[in-house]
């Protein structure tokens, strides 16, 4: 029983690990796009809804917080 207990707290670091890296890569993408915007408006906005990301992003961080916070 120890053992699965073990298992499933190594399962939660890598949901924890994969969800930090999608949380700086949506980071990185939004701070890009919304650079991007400034200096030349609409290059972005005509494809991509930035809305939507910027949701993405903030579910990811949030559930990224919920599961450190259950960790400890």
């Amino acid at each position: 029983m120890a053992e699965n207990q073990g298992n499933n707290k190594i399962e939660k670091n890598k949901i924890i690990i994969v969800l930090e890296e999608s949380f700086n890569i949506l980071s990185l993408a939004l701070l890009s796009f919304i650079i991007l915007e400034i200096l030349k408006p609409k290059i972005i906005l005509a494809y991509i809804n930035i809305n939507f990301l910027l949701l993405v992003w903030l579910s990811v961080g949030i559930l990224l917080l919920v599961l450190i916070k259950k960790q400890k």
